[in-house]
């Protein structure tokens, strides 16, 4: 999992260089959580584990759209979300849209609580387009999984004036 460390609001950018908690990679127990969107999620969910909660062990999407279910219910109680549905949007919006890896593999958690199961490799955030196609390229390269990473968060960014290094990269040995 890898990821850029710009922070934006609007047309102000705050890089690392300036920021004392950059990283968009979480560690929660055996797991990583990657994020992207808005900063404050970062800080929610670092309080929301850090007071002895766990990721549950998740093996399959629906595993992690019940977990999901409960960590909507204590964002909205706990941490005041704003839930409102979009124009459009048939549930309760969760403001998160984050990839968690863990032993059994790498999942995709958005907002409306859709979740998906990758067998290659995903993006997410304002450069997903360019680390997509990187990304594509390098995995037909026959790549190692971590320049394929690497690759992808470099063409965001390269190409999204949204993105900026460094860039934080984690590993983890899955089972087969």
């Amino acid at each position: 999992m890898a990821a850029e460390t710009l922070l934006t609001c609007g047309s102000m950018k705050q890089s690392a260089r300036y920021l004392t908690s950059h990283d968009k990679i979480l560690s929660v127990g055996d797991a990583y959580v990657g994020i992207t969107g808005w900063a404050v999620t970062s800080t929610v969910l670092q309080s929301m584990f850090s007071d002895g909660s766990a990721l549950p062990e998740i093996r399959t999407e629906l595993e992690l759209f019940e977990y999901s279910r409960l960590m909507h219910q204590r964002l909205k109680d706990e941490y005041f979300l704003n839930a409102r549905p979009e124009k459009d949007e048939p549930y309760e919006s969760s403001q998160i849209t984050a990839f968690i890896m863990n032993r059994h593999g790498l999942f995709g958690l958005y907002s409306q609580r859709s979740v998906d199961r990758f067998e290659r490799f995903a993006a997410a955030g304002s450069g997903a387009r360019y680390a997509l196609g990187a990304m594509y390229a390098a995995y037909e390269l026959g790549l190692p999984v971590e320049d394929v990473a690497r690759l992808g968060v470099e063409a965001g960014i390269e190409f999204d004036n949204a993105s900026a290094g460094p860039i934080t990269l984690k590993k983890m040995k899955l089972e087969a």
